[in-house]
């Protein structure tokens, strides 16, 4: 069997690693958004079933306008139900929360 592997084959080998590695980076983002959503809702105080659809529509969100818009979302619903959170702490939130995906994905 010869060992050497073709340009071909290579370039094959990188797509499918570019490939998975971009499909596990939405998978950490999304985890990411359900669970600052989450923590938001339960600061926010809405009920579970208000809490389950606000998860939702966060994840939802998120998806459209990406991490920077996910995150002005959060900071406008904290302003509008008057709790106080600078970017900066969400920022550290959102790291943690990464964090927590991070493992909670690959570990799937």
């Amino acid at each position: 069997m010869n060992s050497v592997m073709s340009m071909k084959d290579l370039g094959r080998v990188i797509e499918n690693k570019f490939a998975m590695d971009q499909e596990l980076q939405f998978k950490i983002a999304s985890q990411t958004q359900m669970l600052v959503a989450e923590w938001a809702a339960e600061r926010i105080g809405l009920d579970p079933d208000s809490s389950k659809k606000f998860v939702l529509e966060m994840s939802e969100w998120g998806l459209k306008s990406g991490s920077s818009g996910f995150k002005e979302r959060i900071l406008k619903d904290f302003a509008a139900n008057q709790i106080e959170i600078s970017e900066n702490a969400l920022d550290r939130l959102i790291a943690l929360k990464t964090q927590i995906a991070a493992k909670k994905v690959t570990r799937s």
